[in-house]
């Protein structure tokens, strides 16, 4: 069983938007998709006081799961936006890394392929003493990194994978989160040329500004088409089985 790690430059980069996408879309390609999140922040309370998870949500509709594997897909829940280290502090919740790596290996146990989405970059912490790159490690989980077209991201960029590579995780590439072809101009294109030039990995998809509908429906099937059609899938799946992370 197979699985990759997903982190961006920065957080509101639309991990979970690229990370529910890539499932639904190799879901596409006949794959039995599974998805995990480590800890999620800022989660929400429903009417029976239960805290939930937005981006577990929009991750378990990608993958074709249902809300009674909530809590499968996401271990830890705070209602805090902040950091997990910071937020399970403000909640008196002790985080241990060792039921977050558990849960995860179960769930990637069980699909051919499971999308694992970071929280925050590559170093945020989880806890004070584990951070993201760490989850990854335990893993052996080769990573993607998302970015958007920005001024400024090519730095962010080049530093989050030279990081990323000099603790030990093989990075396969970049998505490109946010895509607009009728408006992309130098800068935009600039960006996906010094992505590559500057690091030596891939632009392994670029992802195009999605309706919000089609995130808030029952289930993301069109999303995923859209993503199979902008995402190289075949590839990503040949780079994750050259490493074996099984």
């Amino acid at each position: 069983m197979k699985a990759i790690g997903i982190t961006a430059t920065d957080t509101e980069f639309g991990k979970t938007v690229v990370s529910s996408c890539l499932a639904a879309g190799f879901r596409t390609l006949g794959l039995d998709m599974g998805v995990f999140k480590p800890a999620a922040s800022g989660c929400v309370r429903t009417a029976e006081g239960k805290l939930v998870s937005e981006d577990a949500e929009l991750l378990i509709k990608g993958a074709g799961m249902t809300m009674a594997q909530h809590d499968e897909v996401v271990p830890y829940v705070l209602e805090a936006a902040l950091a997990p280290a910071e937020a399970s502090k403000a909640a008196g919740v002790t985080l241990d890394t060792s039921v977050m790596e558990a849960a995860a290996h179960k769930m990637i146990g069980a699909h051919e392929l499971t999308i694992v989405e970071g929280v925050g970059g590559i170093s945020a912490p989880l806890t004070d003493d584990y951070l993201v790159k760490d989850f990854f490690k335990a893993l052996n989980l080769p990573v993607i990194i998302v970015v958007k077209p920005l001024l400024g991201n090519v730095n962010h960029a080049v530093l989050s994978a030279y990081y990323a590579q000099h603790e030990g995780l093989n990075v396969l590439g970049f998505i490109v989160n946010g895509w607009d072809e009728t408006r992309a101009g130098l800068l935009e294109r600039s960006n996906l040329y010094y992505y590559e030039k500057l690091t030596g990995l891939p632009v392994l998809g670029k992802l195009p500004v999605l309706d919000k509908e089609l995130l808030s429906g029952s289930d993301l099937t069109q999303a995923g088409k859209i993503a199979a059609a902008n995402i190289d899938l075949e590839r990503i799946y040949k780079l994750v089985e050259a490493q074996g992370n099984e």
